[in-house]
């Protein structure tokens, strides 16, 4: 068993409320809920570090654009520009996998979850940091939109048929949570029920990702790469006194390749 520690730990201490998630690890499960083999990255993946550098745009994908129309239409694309077609950075490989296998998408918190109202001064945000949807397709494509992809269905017959849901969740997995001050209630208590030493360090504190975890179809062909799309919905809910009057949507994505051994 192999596990790959990124260099986070400085850069996860600070308070990230106005950071934004995206599938920063992927793992498989075992059987009794243990992970299992090498960790896998999203498609051109940029690793978090102390390096004050560190952009999260590179990663980052927001739908529909800051300063544009508030709701999706059918020309947003679905991946950010850097994962436009499969191609993995560097030393961050896929996961390896296989047909059927149980895996986990895991990504930060960002006070989504243990912040009120999912991070500062925010009103109209749905409970439990929104929702994620996963999808798989076989036949990943330039350009693919995520208006297209919202449309799949689990049994594969919805919208263009190209791919299928295979899971819906909320954002929080009742477990996540990052590094803050105490004051934050549910942090604190998360923290104290699930602690998450840095490896080789008993009695420190590492943040806790959250994880979508998810099923991959049985039928999916050995030797050939699977495509998933990890899709977050985090809306803002009409508001009466201030803007946005009309609610807006708000869509972050990954889209990830894994290899089927």
């Amino acid at each position: 068993m192999h596990y790959r520690v990124v260099a986070t730990i400085l850069l996860l201490a600070a308070k990230s409320a106005n950071a934004h998630s995206f599938v920063e690890q992927l793992t498989n499960i075992a059987s009794d809920g243990s992970y299992v083999s090498c960790f896998g990255y999203p498609r051109a993946f940029v690793d978090k570090s102390a390096d004050a550098k560190f952009d999260q745009e590179a990663n980052k994908w927001l739908l529909p654009p800051a300063g544009g129309p508030p709701f999706i239409n059918e020309t947003h694309l679905l991946c950010h520009p850097s994962q436009q077609v499969p191609n993995q950075a560097g030393s961050f490989s896929r996961l390896q996998t296989r047909p059927g296998s149980m895996i986990a998408l895991r990504y930060a918190e960002n006070g989504h979850v243990t912040m009120p109202g999912g991070g500062l001064n925010l009103v109209g945000k749905p409970k439990k940091g929104g929702t994620v949807f996963v999808f798989g397709t076989k036949q990943p494509r330039p350009g693919e939109t995520l208006q297209n992809v919202m449309h799949w269905t689990r049994d594969g017959k919805g919208g263009d048929q190209s791919g299928r849901l295979l899971t819906a969740q909320n954002f929080d997995d009742d477990r996540c949570y990052q590094l803050s001050d105490d004051s934050i209630v549910l942090g604190k208590a998360r923290r104290l029920q699930t602690p998450n030493p840095i490896p080789g360090q008993p009695g420190s504190d590492h943040e806790l990702f959250c994880e979508t975890n998810v099923r991959l179809p049985g039928d999916i062909t050995v030797g050939q790469p699977y495509t998933l799309y990890w899709v977050w919905q985090w809306p803002t809910a009409p508001q009466q006194e201030r803007e946005p009057l009309h609610g807006k949507d708000e869509y972050y994505t990954s889209c990830i390749d894994v290899d089927v051994v």
